[in-house]
């Protein structure tokens, strides 16, 4: 008998939310457990497993469009059982107003720090859930290709090096891995035009920013980027700030990139007006959100706190500090970090940068006077009630840098205030 997908509540008063991405296609083999779809509300973005194995089909293929809660959005037939020619009534009305299509769903990939190779089987290759993406978009066997990583887990590299070369495009970018020095990214929406790249805060990861683009919308590509200890780049040695600086430079050259607009939020914000400021930079703006670097102050106790926390009921007080208002970030936010957190290697690499950057509460790096000597457009984001980096930080900037300080808000303004900062974002890019 076929099994029911639905769309679920992941948050107490959540009453409706929108399919962001499927990480399946119509026809595809799903075992139970294996993240489907990524499901995007006003307060948070997950990841939503399949709770069946089978043949997955009649997938609801309208993206961003508000459904209610209990909506089916598709359905899956046990290995063998026939599918039916039509789909269901059911089926039917899961994409109100807009009903699925029968065609296969927009192809997408799984985010770092999934669980899809943890579920696919025993007899599965052990591999990292964007090796996984990529194998299958390059038609390779997991179980040729000799894994580098621990136990033989095999990285996104190694399927790199196993596919041959294909030819670029800038209007539709394939999502790229991290090899040699270069660090894990992806490409997170379609578009044309000037690409913009996102650079996440310390504890963070690319998926940080999906939430934010649900609202932004940008015409461009978008690229996200795990910094050096974090997310599918947790593994990755770092000596200081200025090598995490180089590691996303030479991401950056590694995509051939020639313009890009930059946008960083805490410690990718930092990292971002380096990159900006550097000679030959193919910055051409800079959109930063509550950005370290402009002063010493940070606030020690949460980086201490946030590292030692091993379990939702110990991270989620932390969490809080990040917000003004407690109830903008869910449950669904914490529980993602956590995820994210217990992947191989996360913990290390989040205490090395730490050690390295924020040595005894202090922030051990100082990008102020790149702003002085920018040309081009650079808007600064912060929340009077920040108690993670102080608003003040965002006093005594050079005229150029326009300064937009919101009042109530705290460490997540993209968060707290999404609709007008997003609005922020797109004037900057138009402007340049």
């Amino acid at each position: 008998m076929p099994t029911e997908v639905i769309l679920p509540r992941v948050d107490m008063d959540m009453a409706e939310g929108r399919i962001s991405r499927w990480y399946v296609e119509n026809g595809a083999s799903v075992a139970k457990g294996q993240p489907i779809f990524e499901i995007e509300t006003d307060k948070a973005a997950m990841e939503v497993e399949a709770p069946a194995s089978g043949v997955i089909r009649d997938l609801a293929t309208t993206l961003d469009t508000p459904l209610p809660v209990g909506s089916t959005v598709a359905w899956i037939d046990a290995e063998g059982e026939a599918a039916r020619a039509e789909p269901s009534p059911a089926s039917q009305t899961a994409t109100k107003p807009a009903a699925p299509a029968r065609a296969p769903a927009t192809k997408a990939g799984i985010s770092p720090g999934s669980r899809a190779d943890k579920v696919a089987g025993e007899a599965s290759p052990r591999a990292t859930p964007l090796a996984r993406r990529l194998a299958r978009d390059n038609g390779i066997d997991l179980a040729s290709v000799a894994g580098s990583g621990p136990k033989g887990r095999v990285q996104a590299a190694d399927i790199t090096a196993a596919t041959p070369s294909r030819a670029e495009t800038r209007s539709m970018p394939a999502a790229a891995p991290a090899s040699g020095g270069e660090l894990n990214r992806q490409w997170l929406r379609q578009g044309e035009g000037t690409p913009l790249v996102l650079l996440h805060g310390f504890g963070g990861d690319l998926n940080a920013w999906r939430l934010f683009l649900a609202t932004v919308r940008p015409q461009c590509p978008v690229l996200g980027i795990d910094l050096p200890g974090h997310g599918g780049s947790a593994a990755r040695p770092m000596i200081g700030f200025d090598d995490m600086v180089s590691a996303v430079a030479e991401t950056l050259r590694a995509e051939r990139l020639d313009a890009v607009h930059l946008a960083g939020h805490s410690l990718g914000g930092a990292v971002a007006t380096v990159l900006a400021g550097r000679e030959g930079s193919a910055a051409r703006s800079l959109f930063l959100v509550a950005p370290a670097g402009l002063g010493p102050d940070i606030n020690g106790a949460f980086i201490s706190g946030f590292l030692r926390a091993r379990s939702a009921a110990s991270l989620a007080p932390w969490m809080r500090l990040l917000a003004s208002d407690p109830t903008a970030l869910g449950s669904a936010f914490v529980e993602a970090t956590l995820r994210q957190r217990q992947a191989e290697s996360a913990q290390e690499g989040l205490e090395q940068v730490s050690a390295r950057l924020f040595p005894d509460g202090t922030q051990a790096f100082d990008v102020r006077p790149i702003l002085e000597h920018l040309a081009i457009p650079v808007k600064l984001v912060f929340g009077s009630d920040d108690r993670i980096i102080p608003a003040r930080h965002s006093q005594g900037l050079p005229g150029q840098v326009a300064v937009h300080l919101f009042a109530g808000i705290g460490h997540m303004p993209h968060f707290e205030a999404r609709d007008q900062v997003a609005r922020l974002a797109r004037e900057l890019m138009r402007s340049a």
